[in-house]
């Protein structure tokens, strides 16, 4: 009789950690497109709407919020694409919080409106994706086999 070695089995990985900072950054934007969409908790009429009392919000900013959120859930299914969403997303939202330091035109501020509190946010917002994110494709995390 011959003997035959018993397979050596890798202990099956959890998802990285890179991956979990996706999913809760784009349920977050989820709950907060949908917050958005719920009458009692979104204040004041059109063009002067806040969530909260204190963050402009608008309809095509419930729109931005729920679409990210989709599309970080999406990317979480690898490290490689949810780093890449957060560098992108990140980058993003940083831009946004600095026009918003800038005088913009009528239609761009009726369509996106930013009061001081949503230039804060976007801007500390972004600048944690992009921090997560590039630390993590930074760090190169070597591949297990």
């Amino acid at each position: 009789m011959t003997t035959t070695e018993p397979e050596t089995r890798l202990p099956k990985r959890g998802p990285d950690p890179v991956q979990g900072i996706g999913m809760l950054i784009g349920l977050l934007f989820l709950v907060l497109g949908a917050l958005e969409l719920m009458p009692g908790v979104s204040v004041g009429e059109a063009p002067a709407r806040t969530l909260f009392g204190v963050f402009a919000v608008s309809g095509a900013w419930t729109l931005v919020h729920l679409l990210t959120g989709a599309a970080a859930v999406f990317c979480t299914r690898s490290s490689r694409a949810a780093a890449r969403f957060l560098i992108i997303a990140g980058a993003c939202y940083a831009v946004v919080g600095l026009a918003g330091l800038l005088p913009l035109p009528r239609a761009v501020t009726d369509t996106l409106p930013l009061n001081t509190a949503g230039i804060c946010l976007a801007l500390a917002l972004g600048t944690a994706m992009l921090i997560l994110g590039a630390g993590w494709r930074w760090r190169r995390p070597e591949r297990r086999r």
